[in-house]
């Protein structure tokens, strides 16, 4: 039994350094050395030979050392036992009996002691060694209860004065893990995904209330979370907001559970949680995206979002912030975290921040329950959350905020309030020159039906930036486009504003497996630093007078943001693409593209120059060749086939807005033809796509053409469209292409490009020529196209195109095999 129960608390110890980052394999795949693997490592075996526990002899050795890979020497020392209530023997035994022997032959580590298991409390303790004795990590004061990370223990035995941490949330990675678990156990205790937030939030709460130190038995489990629910909301002067966020007491399943919710989240720190981390709205956030969506009707800012906003408009003490549409309160939050650095805070003092600066509103009764638990974690709950809708509430602040900060919930009905609902009455909230920072849809800054709505703003309010966010910032929640806000309350805007236009692609995460993960190249403070200084970057951000603001033109930054041209290897890596489409249309059309050149070669049809099918080019000539408007005569496509559903099957090749297939609309009964080669580029539909065209087509009308002008040589095709491509983030359903927007776009012509283009496509082409011939005129020899050299007499020919399919990936050899299984697996008459 008591194996049974080491093994129960060696595993907490597992749970807790994976939670703090640490790799819990044995070196040099992790971190870790259990009890009897320290064979390898005879200093330490030196060292700890002939102690014992307690002062006894004999050998004796701690439950896991952990060791830095670099230098291979121990960190940490570490000592487990089955009992919470065990936890001052266990740091007893890992200071005196392995930590200090350690010490005394040259080693720099600090001892950890963990006692409990996943049906009790856990306890945990750090020390390190001082001058005179042992003395305990330490925030504000007290022990802390959680292991430090690998850089936090770096920091702590490089600094001998050095005593204090501050907890830290664990990464991504970590809180989706523990969510999707708890999200599974919810579900299978038969929770309903709208009643889940506060069944966790009410865990989250009453462990944090009880430092705790709840019961855990089925018998008692429920009942006491909801009476320390109940006690925090009381304690806080709220309530009326306690029954919002309670667990069923009734739920057997439930009960029977709680005692392993109760153990993750005690692994992941909640009862430490302190007004440095918005922790809850945190784990709140993961914990729920994995029910398939929001569950209460709302989408919840990602917390670094917030804190960018606040920094944007420079909140300070001196400030009085409304959030008209609070959450979780994660503005709140974030005003409150640059409210308070730098300087300690009393429990009074804070309480008055809070009242005296912060006041959040929230319809939602859950919601506003949760965003009271957030303030309560924070260091007040009693003031600063008004459960109540910010239009018709008595308390709402006309005329006195000085900052307005809020992420309004999106429609999803036409009877839903419109964002410019949420803007106006945030506005509202403004004393004269206050400022407003909020998110709305992409929409919102083109849409010809805000027009009137952006006009009447500007009359009286001045747009001081415009930041457009990543596409995936809500996923797996919403994907949606769109972008900050900030307006200056009572200053009309003017011709000689200027307004900061900004495109963050990477706020410092990305999408992997329905988690938004870390990544290096985080723009957020460049777009802070540039509108704080003035600063303008070409492609990323830039100062600019707002175009027919009194008739309320767009506010998009793709229509002022400075193009730049592209460095050569995105370019390349986009030509790739291109040119990996144009030969995989090869493969899945070329039955149909034989007997359009069989037409063709007959003179049944006959292409000519688009010049002399349409009337006058739609974009005057520029001059300057870097653009494409330079190099490039751009026209709409042909309103002949505007109507498709008209036409009649046949051989000639028609494009249209097509994202796939190279812009292949199909084979039809169609005369009038443009001679290539030049570049189609969807105005509707799939918006951001280019494809360059080496067959006579004909294009529908919801497509623009780049047709070379004298002297652009073919390398300008693939990069003019590979250049549409990469510069799709200026476009979108309420902001079209149109030919002046292409016109400006800047190319990248540089002779290192050109001649890596003219390598690439030189057996590309000749390969496309080759799969067409193979595909369409000896459908019965399938080795030559999915086959081998040893396969085929033509062995040349077959090292070929299996030379082409490792340059052009899956992609060719997929669309080959499909158009064979499809169309080629009966020969056809005339080839």
């Amino acid at each position: 039994m008591r194996h049974t129960s080491e093994a129960r608390a060696e595993a907490v110890a597992r749970e807790l350094l994976t939670i703090r980052g640490w790799r819990v394999a044995r070196p040099p795949k992790g971190n870790v050395l259990w009890k009897n693997e320290y064979r390898d490592y005879p200093e330490i075996l030196e060292a700890l030979s002939g102690k014992g526990k307690r002062g006894k002899g004999g050998d004796a050795y701690p439950d896991f050392i952990v060791v830095d890979l670099a230098t291979r020497r121990p960190v940490i020392v570490g000592e487990t036992k089955a009992q919470n209530t065990q936890i001052e023997l266990a740091i007893f035994e890992a200071t005196t009996a392995y930590a200090d022997p350690l010490i005394e032959k040259g080693f720099k580590v600090l001892a950890a002691g963990i006692a409990g298991h996943e049906t009790s409390n856990i306890a945990v303790r750090v020390k390190k060694r001082s001058r005179l004795d042992w003395k305990s990590i330490e925030y504000r004061g007290k022990p802390i209860e959680w292991l430090p990370t690998p850089e936090e223990t770096e920091r702590l035995l490089l600094d001998d004065e050095k005593f204090d941490l501050q907890p830290r949330v664990p990464s991504n990675e970590i809180l989706a893990k523990r969510g999707e678990e708890i999200n599974r156990i919810l579900r299978e205790c038969t929770i309903k995904d709208e009643f889940r937030p506060a069944v966790i939030g009410a865990f989250m709460l009453a462990l944090w209330q009880s430092q705790g130190q709840i019961r855990t038995d089925p018998e008692h489990v429920l009942s006491d979370i909801n009476t320390e629910c109940r006690r925090a909301f009381i304690k806080a002067e709220k309530g009326e907001l306690a029954a919002s966020i309670q667990v069923p007491e009734a739920n057997q399943k439930l009960a029977a559970r709680a005692a392993y919710i109760c153990y993750i989240l005690r692994l992941l720190n909640v009862t430490t949680l302190t007004a440095e981390h918005d922790y809850l709205g945190q784990l709140y956030e993961t914990f729920f995206r994995f029910t398939g969506g929001n569950t209460i009707g709302q989408f919840f800012t990602p917390r670094h979002i917030t804190r960018f906003m606040a920094d944007l408009t420079a909140v300070s003490r001196e400030d009085f912030l409304v959030d008209p549409t609070c959450g979780t309160g994660g503005f709140l939050v974030a005003a409150l975290g640059r409210m308070t650095e730098g300087k300690p805070f009393t429990r009074e003092e804070l309480r008055r921040l809070v009242r005296e600066h912060l006041l959040g509103f929230e319809s939602e009764p859950i919601t506003a329950a949760l965003c009271v638990a957030n303030m309560i974690l924070r260091g007040d709950g009693t003031t600063g959350v008004v459960m109540g809708d910010c239009f018709t509430h008595p308390a709402y602040p006309e005329g006195r905020a000085t900052v307005v900060l809020g992420n309004p919930p999106f429609p999803h009905k036409k009877t839903d309030d419109p964002p410019e609902k949420f803007v106006d009455r945030g506005l509202e909230a403004l004393g004269a020159r206050g400022k407003l920072a909020m998110i709305v849809p992409g929409s919102q800054l083109v849409k010809a039906e805000k027009k009137k709505w952006r006009a009447q703003v500007l009359r009286h309010n001045s747009l001081k930036a415009v930041i457009t966010l990543p596409s995936e910032l809500f996923q797996p929640y919403a994907s949606s486009t769109t972008a900050i806000i900030v307006l200056e309350r009572g200053i009309p805007h003017a011709d000689s504003t200027r307004t900061f236009f900004c495109r963050v692609e990477n706020d410092g995460y990305r999408l992997k497996k329905n988690v938004r993960i870390e990544q290096p190249g985080n723009q957020l403070p460049r777009a802070l630093w540039a509108y704080q200084t003035g600063e303008s970057v070409p492609g990323f951000c830039g100062w600019a007078s707002l175009r027919g603001y009194q008739v309320g033109e767009e506010w998009a930054p793709g229509a002022y943001i400075e193009a730049t041209a592209y460095a050569e290897d995105v370019l390349q890596a986009e030509i790739d693409s291109l040119l990996r489409s144009l030969a995989a249309f090869h493969a899945k059309y070329a039955p149909q593209l034989a007997s359009f050149r069989a037409a063709l070669d007959r003179g049944d049809l006959t292409p000519q120059p688009y010049a002399t099918l349409t009337g006058k080019k739609v974009r005057p000539p520029r001059e300057d060749t870097d653009r494409i408007g330079g190099l490039f005569d751009i026209y709409y496509g042909q309103k002949a086939l505007h109507n498709k559903e008209t036409l009649q099957p046949g051989n000639a090749l028609i494009i249209s807005s097509a994202g796939s297939d190279n812009g292949c609309y199909g084979f039809f009964g169609f005369d009038k033809l443009i001679a290539p080669p030049f570049v189609t580029v969807p105005s509707t539909g799939s918006i951001g796509e280019a494809f360059v065209q080496v067959w006579p087509c004909g294009v529908t009308d919801d497509c623009l053409l780049l047709i070379p002008r004298e002297g652009t040589e073919d390398e300008d095709l693939y990069i003019a469209a590979a250049t549409v491509r990469l510069e799709r983030w200026r476009f979108n359903y309420g902001r079209k292409m149109t030919p002046d927007r292409i016109a400006d776009m800047k190319l990248n012509r540089s002779e290192g490009l050109k001649d890596w283009i003219r390598q690439r496509r030189g057996p590309a082409e000749s390969l496309m020529v080759g799969i067409l011939e193979t595909l369409a005129g000896r459908p019965d020899r399938r080795a030559l196209v999915v086959g081998t050299p040893e396969e085929e007499p033509d062995g040349a020919q077959a090292r070929q195109l299996a030379e082409f399919y490792r340059e052009f990936g899956e992609e060719l050899r997929d669309a080959a095999e499909g158009a064979f299984r499809a169309r080629l697996l009966h020969p056809r008459k005339g080839g």
